[in-house]
């Protein structure tokens, strides 16, 4: 039975009879030289104007918040050592240009402190040395506080409060705004006295620069608003004197969000008029093209891939700058096309390195299908608790941390059994094989996947399949045994192969209570399992979330609107949303809406009667009958319980300890496998 089901693994995975076909060293040459084929583009060298980029791929900006008192820390330096090998150019985020846009807990690098030039050139020295050129994004919020406390009050071109903000700004006046293009000319002259070929100031996402920029947000009638040049009047000359202080050598680039995705927003007509301007100033040397504002622009699994590539494309046909494109461009083969297609000279990309630092060294030496694929969660990258992480990926933010700062050979190799091939289950029965350990993985069932196959059968959510493709073929790579259809009940049937077991057994979805046998009660689980049921009666359908508010709850409520159901949504949290990414939010809220879906908080079903559900106000205590034909609940997971029996070590990983997400079941079986 197990060498059958070995067989029908490696069938699956399109290998032939042999496990990893030709020998390594010929597949080695062979996937080198495809690769130099399948990137010529990517992986060229790009020269214009003071850009000598040695490849056309672009760390783009992103926050580490590795940063103690406004200064990068060893972390953050070790993050952008491995990451940024083979780029061109890594643009460094989250410099703040000016003392009022720090924060109070200064976790953004401070661009005016010069304090900061030696750890900068230290970073700066580690980016050299990888043949990459270094250019650092200075910003200033304005009137957004994206959730954290400053100890200056907000400002921008006029006062009008954000969507995303309790309080309206403080509005500029001619000095303000004077001295704000000199402190950005200062902050562009300390980095590059600490070693920075250059930088990038931040124009896009609804921060101070595009409050100018936009109509929407600038009302004023003096110089600095009105028609599209006066309000592109603060960018243009902080990048002149920036020119002035830095000199004719140094890098200077503008990051636009072309299209802010907003009601009165800039749009792709006004960024082209924008970008024209900078072509005629004649002094910036590339443009950075996104789209969305704060909250939105970083794109989630739900969203189709390279959403910004045709208003970049636009905005380089329409002035003739040098263009980066990035947001959620996640593989070499995407990157490949689009600079194929015109549409950039350069590649940017943030999560995806985020994902797998080596990124850059895989696509490039023949090994593309083995990159870590970002699959767009945010649950983590996003969240800065207390800095940054990844979901599908344990080892970032802990680069310089014990146990993820190396994988050392097992000291006493063993024969290790691994019971369940969920996520949890792969990752550790990967590492602990690549270690030296003898690992036989026992599934259950005839697939590899476990709960997550499940998240990923949700409405928008198929691609988060990537992970699981991934993880099956770096587990085939790793050489441990895997048998399907393998239930190990007692422990005891182990224990004359094995000397350790890990248990990833997961968990499985609860039990209905009280309605059980209605025709009209399901489970959220029921409807994963055999699809949303055609509407019936009225078409009204309440979900009854128990507070979670997760994916589970929201993504099986979407399969009920696409199915037809007008769906009430009650949720007993005070918050729609509340345990989703902050970016994810707005998009599934917007799907729902405009299935009509209607919601209600602090609002729990009791009970199926009536012809309806029995719901109580949870702040007042009202009871109220809601009209509805079905009714769906979450009923949460319980841990699998685990095989009795047996003398075996045993270790726990995963959902089978609680039932959690990704990010724990992955961090939990790196943690054990690095360290058994």
């Amino acid at each position: 039975m197990a060498l059958d089901n070995d067989r029908a693994y490696l069938r699956r995975e399109g290998s032939n009879s042999r496990p990893y076909g030709r020998s390594r060293k010929y597949r080695r040459g062979r996937e080198v030289l495809m690769a130099a084929r399948a990137f010529p583009r990517l992986f060229s060298a790009y020269r214009r104007g003071r850009l000598d980029l040695q490849s056309r791929l672009v760390m783009l900006p992103h926050g580490t918040a590795m940063v103690r008192d406004g200064l990068p820390t060893d972390d953050d330096l070790a993050y952008y050592e491995i990451r940024s090998r083979g780029l061109g150019l890594v643009i460094t985020g989250a410099t703040v240009a000016t003392p009022d846009a720090a924060f109070r807990a200064r976790i953004l690098a401070e661009g005016f402190n010069p304090d900061a030039r030696a750890i900068m050139r230290r970073r700066c020295d580690i980016v050299h040395a990888n043949g990459a050129r270094i250019v650092g994004q200075l910003c200033h919020l304005g009137r957004e506080t994206i959730g954290m406390e400053s100890e200056f009050a907000p400002r921008g071109p006029s006062a009008i409060r954000g969507p995303r903000d309790a309080y309206p700004p403080h509005e500029m006046d001619e000095s303000e705004i004077r001295g704000f293009v000199d402190s950005f000319a200062a902050s562009a002259v300390n980095l590059r006295d600490g070693g920075y070929d250059g930088v990038e100031l931040h124009a896009a996402h609804g921060y101070l620069f595009a409050q100018f920029l936009s109509a929407a947000s600038n009302r004023r009638r003096d110089g600095w608003g009105g028609d599209l040049e006066n309000r592109t009047r603060l960018v243009t000359e902080t990048v002149a004197r920036v020119r002035e202080t830095c000199g004719d050598g140094f890098i200077i680039g503008v990051r636009l969000s072309a299209d802010e995705e907003v009601p009165g927003g800039l749009g792709i007509r006004d960024t082209v008029g924008i970008s024209q301007l900078l072509t005629r100033q004649g002094e910036t040397d590339y443009l950075s093209i996104t789209i969305g504002m704060r909250g939105a622009y970083v794109k989630d699994a739900t969203h189709p891939a390279a959403p910004a590539a045709r208003v970049a494309g636009i905005i380089r046909a329409e002035c003739g700058l040098p263009v980066i494109v990035g947001q959620k461009i996640q593989t070499p083969e995407l990157a490949e096309r689009l600079l194929e297609d015109g549409v950039a000279d350069m590649i940017g990309m943030a999560r995806a390195f985020i994902a797998d630092p080596e990124f850059s060294d895989k696509a490039r030496d023949g090994r593309a299908s083995r990159i870590r694929p970002c699959i767009g969660l945010n649950q983590e990258c996003r969240a800065f608790s207390p800095h940054l992480h990844c979901s599908i990926n344990p080892e970032t933010g802990r680069e310089m941390r014990t146990p993820f700062d190396g994988l050392a050979p097992a000291g006493r190799p063993r024969r290790l059994a691994v019971v369940g091939g969920g996520p949890a289950g792969m990752e550790a029965a990967r590492i602990a094989a690549v270690r030296g350990h003898a690992v036989t993985l026992f599934e259950a069932t005839e697939a590899l996947g476990g709960q997550f196959l499940l998240a990923a059968s949700l409405p928008h959510r198929a691609g988060l399949l990537r992970i699981v493709d991934h993880l099956i073929g770096e587990l085939r790579e790793s050489g441990a045994e895997v048998r399907f259809n393998s239930r190990i009940a007692e422990l005891a049937a182990l224990e004359a192969d094995f000397d350790e077991v890990v248990l990833a057994t997961g968990a499985v979805p609860a039990g209905l209570s009280g309605d059980v046998g209605s025709p009209a009660v399901l489970s959220w689980a029921d409807v994963l399992r055999d699809g949303a049921p055609i509407p019936s009666g009225a078409g009204r359908a309440v979900f009854a979330d128990e507070g979670t508010g997760f994916w589970f709850s929201y993504g099986v409520a979407e399969m009920l609107v696409e199915a037809g159901w007008r769906v009430t949504f009650a949720t007993t949290s005070a918050a729609l949303g509340a345990h989703l990414p902050n970016e994810s939010v707005a998009p599934m809220l917007g799907r729902l809406g405009a299935g009509g879906t209607s919601f209600r908080v602090l609002t729990a079903v009791e009970a199926a009667a009536g012809g309806g559900a029995v719901a109580i106000n949870l702040a007042s205590g009202e009871e109220e009958q809601l009209p509805a034909d079905l009714i769906v609940a979450q009923t949460g997971r319980i841990a699998t319980p685990p095989p009795g029996g047996g003398r075996l070590p045993v270790h726990m990983i995963g959902d089978c300890v609680a039932p959690r997400r990704i990010t724990h079941a992955l961090f939990e079986a790196q943690r054990l496998a690095r360290t058994i």
